[in-house]
Order: C-alpha cells, then structure tokens, then sequence
C-alpha cells in the first residue's frame, strides 16, 4: 500500500502464496489480512523501486555493455542488448541460465526471454502463457529467434505492445484481442484513429521499426560555468567569460560529435540563494532566512539553433544577441552555459570558391538563428505539414528554431496536384451546372460570368468524425475562357460552392 497508516490502504502488489489465498490487487488492506493470518506488510514507494531497479541495472554490466531501464512510469523490467555476445558465454542458453542463477541467489524471481527485438523479448516474458515450445535458436515466420522457445508475434495479446491502458480498452471493446487481428486491419485508419504511438508500438514487436536500447549511465551533462571573484554588471566582462565558457562547452560537443540545439545561459545574481524550507515547532514549514531580500531568481536566456552547431564563435555571437536584449535585475556573480538539447553534427563539403554562395542550408541556418535571436522566436516561422485532409489545415506555422517533431517512416499515396496559389479562406461563388450533383458549366466572378472550358474531377475531402466538425466536399480543377484555371468545390452539406486557390 502507499501509506500503511491510511485508514483506507490498498493493495497495489501481492506475492503468488497471498494471491492463492485470495489477496488481489486494488483490495482494502484490512480485507486482505483478515484472508492471510500474519501477512507481511511493506510501503509501496516507486521511486525506491526505480532506484532499486537502477542499481540493478548497473550490476548486470557484467553481462552486457548496454543496460537500461523500460520506458514506463512505474518500470518493472530491464533490458540488455546482448549482440554478438554469445561467444562469451558458449551460447545464449548457457548466458540465459547465468543470468537467472545470478538473480536467484539474491532472492529475485525473474522471467526472462531473448528475442531479436525489444518488444518481442518484453512481451515474451510478460506474455508467458502464450508462447510456444521448439527448438533452440529456430526460427518462425516473423523472423524471432529464442534461444528455448519460438516467439509468435500473432498469439501475443493486444497488452504485449505497451501500449496506454486506455487504447487496449478500446481495441478490446472493438473485438481485437490479439496481435494477429490487429496487422490484418489498414495502417492509416489505425494511425487516424488511435494516434502513431500504436503504430510505433507495433512496429516495434515484428522488427520493421527500430528500437535501441539507451545504457541506463548517461553520459555527464555538457555545462560549463565561471564564479566571478566581484559581481558586476558589466556586460563586457559577462561577454569576457561567456567566450570562455563557450569555448570549453565546444570543446565538449566536438568530442561526442554533436551540436547544440537549444542553450540555456543562466546569470546568478548576488547575494541570491534558493529558499530552504525548515520545519517549526508547530509542525508547519516556515522560509530559513537565507536569500536576499528582493529574493530575485537567476535570469535565465534560452537561446533556440536550427541546426547543431558545435561553433563557439557563433554560440556566442548568439548569446550576445541575446544578452542585449535583457536588463539586469543586479549584479552578477556566477555564469552557467548549458546545451539541453543536442543532435548529431552534419558534415559540409567545403567549396572551391568561396565567393559563390553555398547550395547547402548552412549560411541560411545563420541567418535565421540570427533573427531569432534578434526579433524572437515567435517572430521567424516556418510551415509545417500537418495529417488533415482539409487543405486550410494541412501547414502550420511554428517558430522555425523549435524542434521538429518525428515525422512518420510510412506516408501515405501521394495527393493529386495541389494550386500554388490558396486562399486564406473559400470563396463563394455562383455557379450553374447541367446536372444537380455534376460538374460546373458557368461560373460567376464577381459581376460576370465565365464560361468553364474544361473541368477535372471530383475530389472528395472529407475529415474524420471524431475530429471536429465535419468537412465534407468535392473538388474540381476546372479551366476558364479567360485562361485561368482554378481549385472549386462543392459542399456537399448544403452544395454551395466555392473557389479555394488557383493554378499558376
């Protein structure tokens, strides 16, 4: 239980022997010892787990050099990357029994299975009942080999993709229970409906998308930080040691191979301390008088790249660009430089002469890292592609030194031509056809009529019910007498048309 002294206790986990004598999961606590005479009783603390489960995590390095903890809020798993490893050991069967007798000693009961991907060894050891029995090192039709038993993607349930509870509800709800239902259905109405973490889930258990294994011992964090023997509020000698400590934090991204992308400079002000809290005589919890009176926060600059750099000279010219923009609150008297979020560094060919302008998009992440840093990030834009069929919804606009989202590895067919010309918003128009639900004939523009000389289509765009209004309309690439060619639609809610862009 969480709080043994709770008058309302509850069971969150039982061992086999209370679980046959009745104790389940999410029972009272005082129901469950009333079942078991003199049942043993421990605080549920998750973050111990975690941290018991880390140390773990940490010992089995004898046995592989990649170690982590599963992605989950509550983890109860480990995994180990054991690749080109089975020499050691003589074979993966001798390397599976050393593992379970190191865990037995010290008192764990473990499952364990090895599969060609995380999601098949996870969903073997917690899907124990369902798999089967076969030869060692075999191989099945999905292509997961065990070294004691062959994994069946289609006998796992729906619960083997670690996927949100909610989702597993659903899709239970809609009559699938297992993997092999769900790989017959299409892929874009799975994406459209239950979101691409499913699809990635899925993905994930038969080997089409890759899933590493992160070591459980990150690397230290890139920072770099001066303590000033004054404080001052001269921003030439803020510049001074913010040279220096872009320097060594360069220094630091060229060794791992990588480039910041976001930064964040903080400038501790004098005198100023974090609050500690300390707890009085009457059981309350009253401020220490550390700190200074105004009690002012370090100022903190937050500056965004469009692409990795590993470039002291231009981390500082950006953060000078910033710096200037900020008025002092006091004096400071410490400096911290920080790259919270990195990527990889990309290689450039240098060109032969240097006056032509480069074709790569270095010069022009200069620029725009440049005018973020001057206007703002909200100030610089970049379009965006978003999954709507609704063309008006298709691009939005996002700060262009943000981070991209992950795009899809499967899109899907590719749409018909769309204008290069659309209009903010659909434009009325009257329209005659020679058939209710046919193409247009005439149409007017403004106060005359043109005639349509040819017309393609329709089109249909509709959106998902569960998205929102509904959008539903046909559309035609139609061709006037006076030489221009437009993108009309008919709603087909009340049929009224309109023009939505044009072809150039």
């Amino acid at each position: 239980s969480r709080d043994l002294r709770a008058c309302h206790a509850i069971v969150t986990v039982c061992c086999g022997k209370a679980a046959e004598r009745g104790v389940r999961p999410a029972m009272p606590l005082a129901e469950a010892q009333t079942l078991v005479r003199g049942l043993g009783v421990a605080a549920y603390e998750p973050a111990a787990d975690r941290r018991a489960l880390a140390k773990l995590a940490e010992v089995c390095e004898r046995f592989s050099p990649r170690v982590a903890v599963e992605e989950a809020d509550e983890p109860e798993s480990l995994l180990l990357d054991i690749s080109n490893l089975e020499h050691l050991y003589g074979s993966e069967a001798k390397l599976v029994r050393r593992v379970e007798k190191f865990f037995t000693r010290r008192g764990y009961r473990v499952r364990l299975a090895i599969a060609e991907t995380v999601g098949a060894a996870w969903a073997a050891a917690h899907c124990e009942g369902r798999r089967e029995k076969g030869e060692g090192g075999g191989r099945n039709n999905e292509g997961t080999r065990n070294s004691s038993f062959v994994i069946r993607h289609s006998s796992f349930p729906i619960e083997a993709l670690r996927i949100a509870e909610e989702t597993a509800a659903l899709l239970s709800q809609l009559g699938i229970e297992t993997v092999d239902q769900l790989l017959t259905l299409p892929r874009e109405e799975l994406a459209s409906r239950f979101g691409e973490e499913l699809l990635r889930r899925l993905d994930q258990l038969t080997g089409r998308g890759r899933e590493l294994i992160e070591p459980q011992r990150g690397l230290p964090p890139l920072v770099a930080s001066y303590s000033l023997e004054e404080p001052t509020t001269n921003r030439g000698v803020l510049v001074h040691v913010l040279k220096q400590l872009t320097d060594q934090l360069a220094l630091q991204l060229a060794a791992r191979g990588q480039g910041a992308v976001v930064l964040v400079c903080w400038l501790h002000l004098a005198g100023w301390h974090a609050p500690r809290l300390c707890e009085g005589r009457g059981g309350g919890v009253h401020p220490t008088p550390f700190g200074n009176p105004q009690g002012m926060p370090p100022q903190i600059l937050r500056i965004g790249l469009l692409q990795p750099s590993a470039s002291a000279r231009q981390l500082l010219e950006l953060i000078e660009l910033h710096l200037e923009n900020v008025q002092l609150a006091g004096e400071v008297d410490r400096v911290e430089l920080r790259a919270v979020v990195v990527g990889r560094l990309g290689e450039r060919q240098r060109e032969l002469f240097g006056e032509r302008w480069p074709t790569d998009s270095h010069q022009l992440s200069i620029l725009v890292n440049r005018l973020s840093s001057r206007l703002g990030d909200s100030c610089v834009l970049r379009a965006e592609l978003r999954k709507s069929p609704v063309p008006e919804r298709a691009v939005e606009w996002r700060p262009a030194v943000g981070r991209k989202e992950r795009e899809s590895g499967r899109r899907g067919p590719p749409l018909p031509p769309r204008p290069l010309l659309l209009y903010p918003a659909p434009k009325a128009v009257e329209v005659v056809c020679v058939a209710p639900d046919g193409p247009p004939q005439f149409a007017w523009m403004g106060k005359h009529r043109e005639r349509i000389l040819g017309c393609v289509g329709p089109e249909r765009i509709e959106t998902l019910w569960w998205r929102g209004p509904s959008v539903r309309r046909d559309y035609y690439r139609v061709a006037t007498e006076s030489d221009t060619h437009l993108w009309m639609f008919r709603r087909l809610t009340d049929g009224r048309w309109f023009t939505h862009g044009e072809f150039v």
